[in-house]
């Protein structure tokens, strides 16, 4: 809780008296004073649960991001709760049944999406969300959703005020008993948090190198530390792949498909020997505006009047001399489809018509119904805004936790190493969505993060910041060649395959001798780790 020292100044000019200094009887007296509105004035990452012995009452909640988890199951008059799901399915009392529908959305999205769980029953509560336990009753609530901040009407006024925002939060998450560390991968995220950082404290720096070169963003790491004046470390991911896809599935709560846990969990693991608490560029992509081509589509639906017309259009021009179509006709596309059905498309692994050949048809119609009710919340809280702006907050409220943020979660924690994330602070977020669009991003020409590309220039090394997006990914493709796919084929094409049980597997045959694109390997992956993770599962159930 990292407002906790202001919260419990406040408490203590109202008459309560303490007995330490942790910021857990901060929220004790919190709630004394405000009751299950206490959780609407605490800043930080946290999932608590709090009982009222007098008024046998049980306060869940979650912060305002969902950083950290917190899973529910209600059986008849009982609640069991978590902030892992393997504890409340190795207690026994909640039956550890696969939901079909949740291993249909995770071979939509890679990653199994709240509120729902993989076992039937098991709900997660929801960033921002609450929930008591009275009488035999569960009572949810979303308790904060974003009021942007009407800002300064200049841009240079803009860029000092976000300024502020952000080193004010990189200074609360550098409070701690222990030295605090830093990813830094040379982008202009983790690079802006660095530089706000060494302002408060001598910083250690860590970075993954990968043998790939194009991959490999350790050289321009290298160079900012050096820049910043950081005691940097790099991580050599020369691991063997199915080794560490191994070690990092067995801190999977959920199959979790998104490749870049692997060299997460290796980075983890070394950090833990630098520092017990890290801070990470986590948050800026979705805040700032960084994934340019999703962006670049809410601008394109708020400036065109017609952008499927258009699109279809296009679709007649004959290719560029090199062969190539524009990307541009697709992006009209989906500029031109509702907020739900633009959700699915953009962050889909597969698509509906190949989801129903793994599948089949029986469950398909109420499944892909379940992908679209993901976003609705999001979008209805945001239904009056910018389309860039709705599209920022639909990536916040939905993707950002349950798969960035999961995957930092559960790769981290499984190394016993805290990492805290400086761009989610609310009072940055909320600044953030009420900036004018084009100082976020702009369509033509594409760019992203253009103010905060100004917050970082007094900051960083020039050369970093025209750099173009550079995902923390795996050789994906090459490791699948020459590791993952001997792995399918032993496991889940073989009798008896955990994922046969869902899908048929003459279409998972198919698939595995598919052309190899882009969509194929995400597939394919996103099979493998879900045989390991149900095998895994099957293993601890007996």
């Amino acid at each position: 809780i990292y407002n906790y020292v202001d919260l419990r100044a406040e408490l203590q000019a109202r008459g309560h008296a303490f007995k330490s200094h942790s910021d857990s009887e901060v929220i004790l007296h919190l709630y004394e004073e405000y009751g299950e509105d206490c959780v609407q004035q605490l800043e930080g990452m946290f999932a608590l649960a709090l009982w009222d012995a007098p008024r046998r009452r049980l306060l869940l909640a979650r912060d305002r991001f969902g950083i950290k988890p917190l899973y529910v199951a209600q059986q008849g008059e009982a609640l069991y709760f978590a902030s892992e799901l393997v504890a409340i399915r190795r207690g026994g009392s909640v039956a550890a049944e696969i939901d079909p529908q949740a291993v249909y959305a995770y071979m939509a999205l890679s990653y199994v999406p709240a509120p729902f769980s993989v076992f039937r029953g098991v709900q997660k509560l929801l960033p921002a969300e609450r929930a008591v336990w009275a009488n035999g009753q569960l009572r949810r609530q979303i308790y904060w959703s974003p009021r942007p901040v009407h800002g300064p009407s200049r841009r240079a006024d803009a860029v000092e005020a976000l300024a502020q925002r952000l080193e004010a939060s990189v200074r609360a998450h550098l409070v701690s008993d222990v030295p605090v560390a830093a990813f830094l991968s040379g982008g202009v995220d983790s690079s802006t948090v660095v530089a706000l950082a060494q302002r408060h404290a001598k910083m250690e720096t860590l970075c993954v190198a990968f043998p790939d070169p194009g991959l490999n963003e350790a050289p321009i790491a290298r160079r900012v530390a050096s820049h910043l004046g950081t005691k940097h470390h790099e991580v050599q991911l020369d691991l063997d792949p199915v080794q560490l896809l191994s070690q990092a599935v067995a801190f999977m709560d959920e199959p979790f498909a998104d490749s870049s846990a692997l060299p997460t969990f290796a980075v983890c693991r070394v950090a833990r020997e630098v520092a017990k608490v890290v801070l990470s560029g986590d948050g800026g992509d979705e805040v700032f505006g960084g994934y340019t081509g999703r962006y670049r589509v809410a601008a394109l639906q708020a400036t065109l009047p017609w952008p499927g017309r258009l699109a279809r259009v296009l679709r007649r021009v004959p290719p560029w001399r090199s062969g190539r179509r524009s990307a541009l006709p697709t992006m009209l596309e989906l500029a031109s489809l509702p907020d739900v059905e633009r959700f699915v498309a953009e962050r889909q692994i597969s698509t509906a018509r190949e989801r129903s050949a793994l599948f089949g048809t029986a469950e398909r119609g109420e499944a892909e119904q379940r992908l679209r009710e993901i976003p609705s919340m999001a979008i209805r809280q945001a239904a009056d805004w910018h389309p860039v702006h709705r599209a920022l907050w639909i990536d916040i409220a939905t993707s950002l936790p349950d798969d960035m943020l999961t995957k930092v979660d559960r790769m981290s924690m499984a190394h016993g190493l805290e990492v805290r994330v400086p761009f989610l602070d609310h009072h940055v977020v909320e600044f953030a969505l009420a900036l004018p669009p084009a100082w976020l991003v702009s369509a033509l020409p594409v760019e992203g993060k253009r103010l905060l590309r100004r917050v970082a220039a007094p900051l960083v090394p020039p050369r970093i910041l025209d750099r173009p997006k550079q995902g923390f990914v795996v050789p994906l493709n090459r490791w699948l060649q020459s590791h993952f796919l001997p792995l399918l084929d032993e496991y889940c094409l073989a009798p008896g395959a955990a994922v046969a049980t869902w899908m048929d597997g003459r279409s998972i045959s198919a698939l595995r001798h598919s052309p190899m694109g882009e969509a194929a390997r995400q597939e394919l992956y996103a099979l493998l780790v879900l045989e390991l993770w149900l095998r895994r599962v099957r293993t601890d159930a007996r």
